[in-house]
């Protein structure tokens, strides 16, 4: 029996990578392929001569169609039949098989994303025209893990800021100064793309893979008018 063994290491078959609104996933393979052969083979040295036995057959060189005449000689033993001999057995040929066989074992790591966390001063009211300082904390990520008892990396970093606020004002960056004309309540969060890059099995990294957008908490701001000063003649 022989036997050959494989050991191939893929990510094709299992996705390279995946994301989802806040994660990533890297997979890899390890596919062990293995080949057994059975067969007959002699291995010897050179053959010896073989043994000789007188044979007797009839003159159309057959044992079961008599002729007037019969032939007799020294034949190699095994070589043919002769008269009187038993029918011969019929013979079993040996065929070499071969049997395939795989093994597939996968693993992944999958890692999330933090949350951006935005936060604004000076908090709950603000006065109509005042600047407020409206900023949010990104939480770049790296997550390290073992894919097929190897060290694999999964790294989330903030490559664009968006605010959007309920007057239809629009601001980038991740610290921004911001006012509103008119009195009443507004809303703001920010958006946040993530850039993803993961390095698996000891290799270099793939940057770029994905990218990844998350949504800030909401903010609440109240704007009111600034407060009536009255004027004291004395």
């Amino acid at each position: 029996m022989f036997m050959e063994f494989a050991i191939l290491l893929a990510a094709t078959t299992c996705q390279p990578h995946s994301s989802t609104a806040d994660s990533f996933t890297i997979c890899a393979e390890k596919v062990e392929q293995s080949t057994s052969r059975t067969g007959s083979s002699t291995i010897g040295s050179a053959p010896k001569a073989k043994p000789m036995r007188l044979c007797s057959y009839y003159l159309n060189n057959s044992i079961d169609s008599p002729t007037e005449g019969v032939i007799t000689a020294w034949v190699p033993v095994g070589a043919r039949s002769c008269i009187g001999d038993d029918p011969p057995e019929p013979q079993v040929t040996k065929k070499t098989s071969v049997v395939q066989s795989s093994n597939a074992l996968r693993d992944s790591l999958t890692s999330f994303s933090n949350r951006p966390f935005a936060a604004w001063t000076p908090g709950e009211e603000l006065e109509i025209f005042e600047f407020g300082q409206f900023s949010v904390e990104v939480n770049n990520r790296t997550t390290t893990g073992q894919l097929l008892g190897q060290t694999a990396q999964i790294r989330f970093t903030a490559s664009s800021i968006a605010w959007q606020f309920s007057d239809s004002s629009t601001a980038s960056g991740r610290s921004v100064a911001k006012s509103f004309q008119n009195v009443g309540s507004f809303l703001a969060r920010a958006k946040v793309s993530y850039r993803v890059d993961y390095q698996m099995l000891g290799g270099n990294w793939v940057l770029d893979a994905a990218t990844v957008t998350l949504w800030s908490n909401q903010l609440e701001i109240e704007v009111t008018e600034p407060p009536r000063r009255t004027l004291l003649i004395l």
